[in-house]
């Protein structure tokens, strides 16, 4: 019994779903990376967040990059302690760093269906709408990482995941480009969006 109790602090515990897209899919750059967390517990209190860093790592002006936020303190620990040490996401801690953190949205599931979901974000006062969207979805698997095999090599991570087999992210009601791309995903091949429910970062 002693040993199914995990001692370290739990940093975090929420959803975390992502969206990966390029527009080859032969290519090693994705065109966006997005990110939705719906937290319930950290020591920010509960919160929400949707980041969508468009053309990651690359300097452009015209690329979308922003968090919508209903917990800015929340966002930015979670940006600073956990995105920026993502693999995908180490490429782009500068673009990260300046990012704008904009608080005041608001979140919705628009379909929470048994093969898709829809969630948004808005920010009335800026007029920002962002959606992300998940079709195709697989069985759920959970998974239980050690420390050694997760992103920040300090903690132990839990989550059940439900890849889908298609996503988009739309932004001011325009789509960005690319789709999804199969890669390997925990012992298997999927592609490279997934709902994440129960995500729980410990502490070793």
């Amino acid at each position: 019994m002693q040993d199914s109790v995990r001692s370290g602090a739990v940093d975090w515990t929420g959803d975390n779903p992502f969206i990966y897209l390029k527009t080859d899919a032969q290519s090693g750059a994705w065109s966006s990376l997005s990110l939705y967390f719906r937290i319930a517990i950290s020591p920010h209190g509960a919160g929400q967040a949707m980041l969508v860093l468009e053309a990651p790592g690359v300097a452009r002006s015209d690329a979308v990059r922003l968090c919508l936020t209903d917990n800015a303190a929340l966002a930015r620990y979670l940006l600073d302690g956990f995105v920026k040490r993502f693999a995908l996401f180490r490429t782009s801690t500068g673009i990260i760093d300046a990012l704008e953190v904009v608080a005041g949205a608001r979140f919705e599931c628009q379909d929470r269906g048994a093969e898709s979901h829809v969630q948004t974000a808005t920010q009335p006062e800026r007029g920002l709408t962002v959606t992300m969207g998940w079709q195709g979805l697989g069985r759920a698997f959970a998974v239980d990482m050690p420390p050694a095999q997760t992103q920040t090599g300090e903690h132990e991570m839990f989550s059940v995941f439900r890849p889908a087999q298609s996503a988009h992210v739309s932004v001011g009601g325009r789509r960005l480009p690319g789709q999804t791309a199969e890669r390997d995903f925990f012992g298997g091949r999927a592609q490279s969006a997934a709902l994440a429910f129960g995500e729980s970062w410990v502490r070793a």
